[in-house]
């Protein structure tokens, strides 16, 4: 069957504020649409369950399904796909944490009505989409520091890509824009830098914020990742 090469970033649905549970990878795969076109879905059908080993499954709805963005994974980095990352086959689709992107598959079933997944019948989101994130990586929270300081991370927001950052070294009462490096794709992360001259005796919270490819904030507003991902500003404080 024919295979496909692309960038794509996943993040876990538990991962916190400024957490590091999110990657990105090479990933190679072939068209789910390719392989579910062989098998002439019925019109009723709603949605298609993807079955695992260990008695894990999920789904996603046909139209999700019949993207040709959607695909059965086989390779990743260059090499065949790791056990630890789902070998022989994984799901891999777009704008959705990893829950909703099986590992170790066993089987693809058509149904015609809702299925709730295993993460679902204990609570969490059906739809499973990626909220914008952004997050520090450099300097370490309450890391001393020497001006001109360089801080930087990584934004991400599903497939929908990260149009700007922003960072406040006043803990929210003003905003400058950080530089952006070209992302892999337009369906990863992507990297950001700021350089930072702060005064003398300055012992300030450092925020950041991030807009999708749509140019819609990130939202302030907290939330723990149960049931639907972790919302809120990433922060970290310097001593100079």
């Amino acid at each position: 069957m024919p295979a496909v090469e692309r960038y794509q970033t996943l993040q876990c649905v538990s991962n916190q504020i400024g957490g590091k549970l999110i990657s990105t990878a090479k990933w190679v795969g072939v068209p789910l649409p390719v392989i579910l076109n062989k098998a002439s879905i019925d019109p009723s059908a709603v949605e298609v369950v993807f079955k695992a080993s260990g008695g894990y499954s999920d789904s996603l709805p046909i139209e999700h399904a019949m993207d040709e963005t959607t695909l059965i994974a086989i390779g990743m980095n260059d090499h065949v796909l790791p056990r630890a990352h789902g070998f022989p086959a994984r799901l891999l689709s777009l704008g959705t944490y990893g829950f909703k992107n099986p590992k170790w598959l066993t089987g693809i079933e058509v149904v015609d009505k809702p299925y709730r997944g295993f993460w679902e019948t204990r609570g969490w989101d059906k739809p499973g989409a990626v909220k914008t994130m952004s997050r520090f990586d450099i300097p370490r929270n309450k890391a001393a520091v020497t001006a001109p300081v360089t801080i930087g991370g990584i934004a991400f927001a599903g497939d929908s890509g990260i149009s700007k950052v922003e960072v406040s070294t006043d803990g929210g009462a003003s905003w400058q824009p950080a530089q952006l490096k070209t992302a892999l794709s337009p369906y990863t992360w992507r990297l950001w830098i700021f350089r930072w001259e702060p005064a003398p005796g300055d012992d300030e919270t450092i925020l950041v914020r991030a807009y999708d490819g749509t140019g819609r904030a990130q939202t302030a507003e907290e939330a723990d990742p149960f049931p639907s991902g972790a919302s809120g500003y990433d922060s970290i404080s310097v001593s100079l």
